[in-house]
């Protein structure tokens, strides 16, 4: 796997010419973003004098995750390629239970997790490395406040901590008006803040989201993409799922997930068929990472961690389990952020037949077709001429694969369990020069350097 990373970060740049140029974090557009979600009381303790109350044996009990131990693993979560990390709310809590949406004071950070010092530094040290924190508000009812009361304190953490957006549960009580609202306040004080909504339904989604929120959950493709936790099935409702999408102004902006805190873990449907996760997991993350939207992966999805219904689903995090997925997710990274079709281009389907699904996605004349091969077979398909263009080849950026047509048909082949990222570029042609500069003139560089190390080798000493 590492191989394959060195030479997707070798042929996007160099060889597509279609990576695009490193972004800072103010720089980026929000489709361009992807999120890790973290439970912050069960992914590291970096902090024990915070450990009061734990009781690993007890899920409902804190387990002695903290904001410092957030701080010591940025560099793991930077070098899987997220640019953003939500955290679950960090607020005073009910003390009865870790449950973080049981929130009694959003001016107070919770002891267990630290201090608004620690947080400063998270905020401080994550943009350091070109890296956004969102925090989740911790709305769990109608209960209010939904007033002045939430937004004087939602600009107090921007105004003293810098963070860089809020997620806000669109529950009943709140509506688009107050949405509207909110997000000119705080984007009055800080203008590239990202605001995420999570819906309860699928009721006015699109009219919260032209309220003025950056972004929303979205709950529609789920369904769908919990049918790769099963091989040799068809995705489900692949053409409905696109078309209700639409009704967004822009369903690259949209978030998409193939598990929560809400959720049983999506290695917990796939272990329950009595299949092996990992290939699963693979299937899902590739097209979580190139179908419209930005990928939000939950902590532990790469560690496979399972868990059925909350809290079950709320596993505490292993660091020293195998780095497989760990690798694919840096992958896919590396991918998505080199392809713009992949972030921001319109989708077509091409097949969707027993578990393999094939579509199109296309941005300003870059044209990308992938591949998800979720089944127990070899599968192949072909792609016309028509489809790619005239001249063309299809450049593989995962399995390295390199297809040109024949009688105007691309041949595809794709093994089992495997996916492709096919990029569509002009038909290779050899650069002479190029050819000569990289490998004929070293060639005769080192050719010159041995002769005459062994004409002067041969001399006597006088």
């Amino acid at each position: 796997m590492k191989k394959k990373l060195y030479i997707v970060a070798f042929l996007l740049p160099l060889l597509l010419m279609l990576a695009m140029p490193v972004m800072a974090a103010d720089d980026r557009s929000i489709d361009e973003e992807s999120i890790y979600y973290i439970v912050v009381d069960r992914f590291n303790n970096g902090d024990s004098t915070n450990d009061s109350d734990v009781d690993r044996s007890n899920p409902l009990a804190y387990h002695g995750g903290d904001i410092q131990g957030i701080i010591g693993q940025l560099d793991y979560i930077k070098d899987m390629g997220f640019t953003s990390i939500l955290l679950s709310p960090i607020f005073e809590n009910d003390s009865n239970t870790f449950y973080p949406y049981h929130v009694t004071d959003r001016q107070e950070i919770n002891r267990h997790f630290g201090t608004k010092d620690d947080l400063k530094q998270l905020v401080k040290e994550a943009h350091e490395k070109d890296m956004k924190i969102i925090l989740d508000l911790g709305i769990s009812s109608n209960k209010g406040p939904f007033d002045s009361e939430l937004v004087n304190t939602a600009l107090g953490w921007v105004q003293e901590t810098d963070i860089d957006g809020y997620k806000i549960d669109l529950v009943e009580g709140i509506s688009p008006n107050y949405i509207s609202t909110f997000t000119s306040e705080l984007t009055s004080q800080k203008e590239n803040l990202i605001l995420i909504g999570e819906p309860a339904g699928l009721d006015d989604l699109s009219k919260f989201k032209a309220a003025g929120l950056d972004s929303v959950f979205n709950p529609i493709p789920y369904e769908g993409i919990t049918s790769f936790s099963v091989p040799d099935q068809p995705f489900n409702n692949v053409d409905s799922i696109w078309e209700q999408n639409q009704e967004f102004e822009n369903t690259n902006t949209l978030i998409n997930f193939m598990d929560n805190t809400n959720t049983v873990r999506f290695t917990y449907l796939a272990t329950e068929a009595n299949e092996h996760p990992a290939p699963r997991l693979k299937s899902a993350l590739t097209y979580l990472y190139t179908t419209p939207g930005i990928p939000i992966v939950f902590y532990g999805t790469e560690i496979a961690l399972n868990g059925s219904e909350p809290p079950d689903n709320l596993g505490l995090m292993d660091f020293r389990t195998d780095q497989e997925l760990v690798e694919y997710i840096t992958l896919l990274s590396k991918v998505r952020s080199g392809v713009p079709a992949l972030t921001k281009g319109s989708i077509e389907l091409v097949k969707n037949d027993a578990g393999l699904l094939v579509f199109k996605r296309e941005f300003e004349g870059q044209i990308a077709f992938v591949a998800i091969n979720n089944t127990t077979k070899t599968q192949s398909f072909s792609l016309t001429t028509d489809q790619v263009g005239q001249n063309k080849e299809l450049t593989g950026l995962i399995t390295e694969d390199l297809i040109r047509p024949t009688d105007d048909e691309f041949h595809v082949v794709v093994n089992r369990d495997i996916s492709e990222v096919f990029v569509v570029r002009d038909t290779t042609k050899i650069n002479y020069t190029l050819f000569i500069a990289v490998f004929i003139v070293p060639v005769l560089m080192i050719g010159f350097i041995y002769l005459n190390k062994k004409r002067h080798g041969r001399r006597k000493p006088e």
